[in-house]
């Protein structure tokens, strides 16, 4: 009988809010890898939001995909393909090659932004197999070994290290019932950001203001205020607005996507996950006037049952069908899951400001242009993206 192999994703996201005047925004291009997480991630996010009974939704879908590759070298066949496809790919060596240089490239950045960690633990009954072991080593894996005969003391190891890796934002996403003696192996990654706006919230303008819930309520939210002018956008195929708000982290920012209209989202999230997000991200351009920015304060936890969702989008084998190439006796996925949450407000706040007087002859004075309006006072889409590579993505819908 095939051992019982698991897999979890952890997620983590915390923004605090000081205030650099020295930026200058980089310039993005958009690369063959982040056009497939893009895709994949819209897709996984549709599902889960379709699945979802709380319609607030956080995930990383990036390290599922991440996990799902690293699994991919030592899957079966049927499993293999379906993964491939849904990583974006039509070869599976160059998809493995794809995420092993997103992994170095992680590995590289400055782990107080960003801290992307991949963890195996294996049963003392078992090994990893070669192959696999140095495939887990250029996915920058930690390997460790554990004793699954005794599921309690199993799972406070496992939310230790989730524990540590995530700030202690995520306790305990591991129960003993989780686990059982025939766990031969499991996969976790944690990504975890923690990022600081480049543009600054004054913790005093924050006010009470509606927000219409997707229940056709309007309630009261506490909601930040902003003028400043950001990149900006307009996508009339996706009947949607997006701004985007850098922080001081190169290469990280923030993306609201508005929909035109109060239930605009279910059909927003309908036309990404057909087409993906990072087109109309690229088109983010300088608004050419102050924007007045309405954004909620939001704090949202979620868990994904990816045993439910993945099957919606195209996975299913990795439950079905065992691996030979993880350790030595062929496994099969039993469960997989990401808990997740998104931390946003003006916590930390710094305040800056850069006041000049020019004088210029009469006749040059023009009218300034009417400053765009980008109220958050519905349902709404956001993304964390690192370059073009989306962390995290999500819902606020309440």
């Amino acid at each position: 009988m095939a051992r019982l192999f698991l897999i979890l994703g952890l997620a983590a996201v915390a923004m605090a809010l000081p205030y650099d005047d020295d930026f200058f925004p980089p310039k993005y291009e958009k690369t063959a890898l982040g056009e497939s997480i893009d895709r994949s991630t819209m897709k996984l996010l549709k599902a889960a939001y379709d699945v979802a009974s709380d319609k607030n939704v956080v995930s990383s879908p990036l390290g599922l995909m991440m996990l799902l590759s690293l699994f991919n070298s030592g899957a079966g066949p049927a499993t293999k393909e379906e993964i491939t496809k849904f990583l974006g790919g039509t070869d599976f060596k160059q998809t493995s090659e794809s995420y092993e240089e997103l992994s170095n490239r992680f590995a590289s950045l400055n782990p107080e932004a960003l801290t992307v960690a991949n963890k195996i633990y294996v049963s003392n009954q078992y090994k990893l197999q070669d192959a696999f072991s140095r495939t887990a080593n250029k996915y920058h894996s930690e390997v460790d070994n554990l004793d699954f005969s005794k599921p309690a003391d199993a799972a406070a190891v496992i939310n230790k290290w989730a524990d540590e890796k995530t700030h202690g934002n995520i306790k305990e996403p591991v129960s003993a019932d989780m686990l059982s003696p025939d766990v031969a192996a499991a996969l976790f990654n944690v990504i975890y950001f923690k990022g600081h706006w480049h543009v600054p919230f004054k913790a005093a303008e924050t006010r009470e203001k509606d927000f219409h819930a997707n229940d056709g309520t309007v309630v009261q939210k506490p909601t930040m205020h902003l003028e400043r002018s950001l990149y900006y956008a307009e996508s009339p195929e996706l009947k949607a607005r997006l701004v985007e708000l850098p922080y001081k982290e190169r290469g990280f920012r923030m993306v609201v996507v508005l929909p035109d209209e109060v239930d605009g989202l279910p059909a927003l999230l309908e036309k990404a996950a057909t087409r993906g997000l990072l087109s109309d991200v690229f088109r983010l351009r300088p608004a050419g006037a102050e924007v007045y920015l309405d954004l909620p304060k939001f704090d949202i936890k979620s868990k994904l049952d990816f045993n439910v969702i993945l099957p919606k989008i195209g996975v299913s084998q990795l439950f079905d069908e065992a691996a030979p190439g993880i350790v030595n006796t062929p496994v099969k996925v039993s469960k997989a899951f990401q808990e997740a949450f998104i931390k946003v407000d003006e916590e930390g706040a710094e305040a800056g400001a850069f006041t000049g007087a020019i004088a210029v002859a009469t006749s040059l004075i023009i009218n300034p242009t009417p400053p765009i309006q980008f109220i958050v006072d519905r349902p709404f889409l956001y993304l964390i993206v690192f370059e073009d590579k989306i962390l995290f993505a999500g819902t606020n819908t309440k």
